[in-house]
């Protein structure tokens, strides 16, 4: 068993050609595919039709009432809210440099590793990624971008990687059960004690893949090809050895994440004048979160909405209109502005990437797309 765990952090023989400056290189898979792939057009369709269900049919929606209620939102608010959401991805990115450098990968080994701004942008790139395509691809799309700048195991990076979302999910269900609880006391509506009880599920899972995937490692390996055993080993030990060091800083990384989250969504509610408090504000948040990894739409578009509009609604007793707005404002912020940023960010580092390297263009499929460790 040793053996195999000492096999599972040995780096990949073959080294992947690199572009200077940058560093995404060449065989970056395209998204425009993805993108375009007509599962993936399907998926938006399917969410503008719960959208259009939820806010039309259902609601009886009247989008004047929406506009003359955002029309009266404070700019400046608006732009705090934003400056707010955006902060968390270094906070984010400095969470996974710690992850990554709990096995290893850090910049006194790895000359090529990028710093938090590096690990910023990569993240940036993954959320859009998540953003506009289905099935959550920006997370292994992450740890692609990260093999290709810094020559590491992409397998041990989607270790880091599962890691930072069972660690979200743990963190995400503690939070959530004390919020609910705070902001609703000892009469909980029925919604809210689902949330309750989703949030204590997931911290549940969350303990439980952690307890078992090294403890009964033997099992899993013997259930799979021999071949795929080395590529478990380096996933297991990405997943468990990232948590091993700094528990208690990944934590308040983690924490303080979701929380400028929350706060972000408070802001909004605030610059309509919705009384909004700030543990509700995060509650909403926290449970839209967790609408977003609905594998059905990218990044849960027309649940995540629909999901936030009954909760401000049902649960905060904010009027429709209101409730409407607080939920398009944010979604502008968290997802649609990732939409776009992101078109431009990753345009400008693939045509970067195209005109350092003209070759670019001739790497096979299997260049493009190979992942293993």
């Amino acid at each position: 068993m040793t053996g195999r765990r000492a096999q599972g952090t040995i780096e990949m023989s073959k080294t992947v050609a690199k572009t200077p400056g940058d560093g995404v290189a060449s065989g970056t898979p395209r998204l425009g595919g993805r993108i375009l792939s007509l599962r993936n057009v399907a998926s938006v369709l399917l969410a503008l039709a719960v959208l259009y269900l939820v806010y039309r049919q259902f609601l009886g929606l009247d989008w004047r009432e929406v506009w003359t209620s955002v029309r009266g939102a404070s700019a400046v608010l608006l732009g705090l809210a934003l400056v707010v959401f955006y902060c968390s991805f270094p906070l984010r990115a400095a969470r996974w440099k710690t992850l990554l450098a709990n096995v290893g990968y850090d910049a006194t080994t790895r000359p090529l590793m990028p710093s938090t701004f590096g690990l910023t942008r990569i993240m940036y790139i993954a959320w859009f990624a998540n953003c506009v395509t289905i099935a959550r691809l920006g997370d292994a799309y992450r740890g692609y971008l990260l093999k290709k700048e810094a020559d590491v195991s992409f397998t041990v990076t989607l270790g880091t990687v599962l890691a930072e979302r069972l660690l979200d999910l743990l963190v995400m269900g503690m939070m959530m059960g004390v919020g609910v609880v705070v902001v609703f006391g000892g009469s909980l509506p029925t919604e809210a004690a689902q949330a309750l009880v989703a949030g204590l599920i997931l911290s549940g899972i969350g303990v439980i893949v952690l307890l078992t995937m090294r403890r009964f490692g033997w099992a899993f390996e013997r259930a799979l090809p021999k071949r795929l055993h080395a590529h478990y080993s380096r996933l297991e030990h990405g997943v468990v050895d990232s948590l091993r060091g700094k528990l208690p800083l990944l934590v308040v990384y983690s924490a303080a994440g979701w929380v400028l989250e929350g706060a972000a969504l408070y802001v909004v509610a605030a610059s309509l004048g919705a009384p909004v408090s700030v543990l509700a504000a995060l509650v909403v948040a926290l449970a839209a979160s967790l609408l977003t990894a609905v594998p059905i739409t990218p990044a849960g578009l027309g649940f995540t909405e629909a999901g936030m509009l009954v909760m401000l609604q049902w649960w905060l007793g904010l009027d429709l209109p209101t409730a409407t707005g607080v939920t398009l404002i944010f979604r502008i912020i968290n997802y649609w502005s990732i939409v776009v940023f992101g078109t431009f960010l990753y345009l400008f580092l693939y045509l970067f990437a195209r005109n350092t390297n003209p070759t670019a263009d001739r790497s096979t499929d299997k260049e493009r797309l190979e992942v293993h460790g």
